[in-house]
């Protein structure tokens, strides 16, 4: 069995070492470096709390059925810049509040993963990764989330497999299926590129003990 060993101070301490926020934050404010315009760029929380047998939990949002875009799958909550944003960290953690009712506050924001594209709708997802000290009594979904899910990351390690579906001879894909819930594309990318720097340490740890 494959296990998270990390603790949540070693867990924080990884995300700072390897993918820590830019000096300069107004970075964020300047999409177009990327090669897009704000119309096509959003941003999302990769929410992560360890739970009262400190195990890690990861935190998704399965979009609702009656959305145009990308319904019914299961995403990080987030969403794309508005006017009233100073920032793509603002976006994030405005939306996340609209969507699920958390509010998070910028000293939980530990990096930001290296941004991705979705191939379909071809926005640009920039991925802030987020420690909460406890979890959140209650949620409160809004009318674009059907529900919130909470998934171990042990599980997610357990789960990961390529998704042949989607994959081409430019892009491997991957896929997580885990207690029925289907995550893949994007939120696939972005997962598996946590995991990747999770796993990376839980071998240094490993060989360490």
């Amino acid at each position: 069995m494959i296990r998270c060993l990390l603790s949540e101070k070693k867990f924080c301490e990884l995300v700072h070492r390897k993918i820590p926020m830019p000096r300069d934050r107004c970075a964020f404010n300047l999409p177009e470096k990327f090669g897009t315009s704000k119309d096509e760029t959003s941003s999302v929380l990769v929410i992560v709390y360890y739970d009262q047998m400190n195990i890690p939990v990861v935190i998704f949002t399965k979009r609702s059925s009656k959305l145009r875009n990308h319904a019914g799958e299961i995403s990080f909550p987030g969403g794309r810049i508005a006017a009233c944003d100073n920032s793509l960290l603002d976006t994030a953690i405005r939306e996340t509040y609209e969507e699920i009712g958390l509010l998070v506050s910028k000293e939980n924001v530990l990096g930001c993963l290296t941004p991705t594209n979705t191939y379909t709708t071809k926005i640009l997802i920039f991925p802030f990764v987020v420690i909460m000290t406890s979890k959140q009594d209650k949620f409160i979904p809004n009318e674009e989330v059907e529900e919130i899910i909470e998934i171990p990351l042990e599980k997610l390690i357990q789960s990961v497999e390529l998704d042949n579906e989607h994959s081409s001879s430019n892009y491997q894909m991957y896929r997580f299926l885990v207690g029925g819930h289907l995550i893949w594309g994007a939120t696939a990318r972005i997962l598996k590129n946590l995991l990747e720097l999770i796993d990376n340490e839980n071998k240094i740890t490993s060989d360490d003990a």
